[in-house]
């Protein structure tokens, strides 16, 4: 069985870093079977260089070039839809893969013996920070912890990165659109939408080795005060729990109650509630006490919020 691999890309003036993405899954021995690419009217040298890669791949090649900037989410929505392969990966044009990124993906379809069209499975190798300095930090998947909570309960835990790659075509088939009015959400807007795909996964594949390379300090995320990524990040939170009791999002009464607690922890953390720090740490105990293995995502959050919070102190313009 041949697998056909979709590439996803969204790119806006990215000429410096385009041909990197590009050749990480060009050069390779297993080549995708298309790479749907929307340029969101770029006024650099992006579309040159795309149209280069056009003439040498004119049959991977697929390229949409917007008449005005759309933004990330209408641009994302126009082209993600486009995407006809059996495995299909989302990948920024300031981003890339490692080696064998694809060989690998096609290693483990076979070992597990599963079927894109029939499966709705996620392949999640591990995922490489790139810092402006050159260093590298890699975020390891560990599959026991994995096993313990839902798809969708593993994403607002911070216990699944997977980037959206290797969402098999059974699963991609209910890939939903970005929220219309994402803007209001903010740069966490994605997350809304991560949720309402992966609550229909069956089936989480772990790869052991590295793949999607996620160039920090670049991108609109990264350049985002942190105090603006924390406001969009409550607002995906709230949006979430609003969708699962419209019922858009089904979440298991675990999961529920622990988005119902994260809710309220960035609530006292922006200020915009008037539960106390104390009334925090009494719901993390229940939470504990009812399922002993949410002792390890509720120390990070602490962990995470308390750096913070000292940051914002020492800081207050972040």
């Amino acid at each position: 069985m041949t697998i056909r691999h979709s590439i996803v890309m969204i790119c806006y003036n990215q000429e410096k870093y385009i041909r990197i993405a590009l050749d990480s899954v060009l050069c390779e021995e297993v080549k995708p079977y298309e790479i749907i690419i929307g340029d969101d009217f770029s006024t650099d040298g992006t579309r040159n260089i795309l149209l280069e890669y056009k003439n040498r791949y004119p049959e991977i090649l697929k390229l949409v070039f917007n008449e005005k900037n759309l933004g990330i989410v209408a641009n994302a929505n126009n082209v993600a839809p486009k995407a006809t392969g059996d495995v299909i990966h989302f990948l920024s044009g300031d981003d890339w893969f490692r080696p064998k990124f694809l060989a690998n993906m096609n290693k483990k379809i076979f070992d597990l013996n599963i079927d894109p069209h029939t499966v709705r499975f996620i392949l999640v190798p591990h995922t490489v920070y790139h810092y402006v300095d050159s260093t590298e930090k890699t975020i390891r998947n560990n599959p026991k912890l994995i096993e313990q909570f839902s798809p969708v309960g593993l994403l607002f835990r911070g216990m699944l990165f997977h980037r959206q790659v290797g969402l098999s075509r059974a699963l991609f088939d209910r890939w939903p659109l970005f929220p219309s009015d994402s803007d209001d959400i903010g740069l966490w807007a994605d997350l809304v939408q991560l949720a309402m795909l992966t609550q229909h996964v069956e089936t989480i594949a772990i790869i052991d080795s590295e793949g999607p390379v996620y160039r920090a300090g670049v991108g609109i995320v990264s350049k985002a005060k942190s105090s603006e990524l924390a406001r969009s990040y409550h607002a995906a939170l709230v949006r979430i729990h609003s969708y699962s009791l419209s019922g858009d999002i089904r979440l298991n009464s675990a999961d529920a109650q622990y988005l119902e607690f994260l809710i309220d922890c960035w609530s006292v953390f922006l200020g915009k509630n008037q539960k106390t720090i104390i009334a925090i740490i009494r719901e993390a105990f229940v939470l504990i006490y009812n399922n002993i293995r949410e002792i390890r995502p509720i120390a990070k959050l602490f962990f995470y919020l308390l750096r913070r919070t000292i940051v914002r102190l020492i800081k207050p313009s972040l």
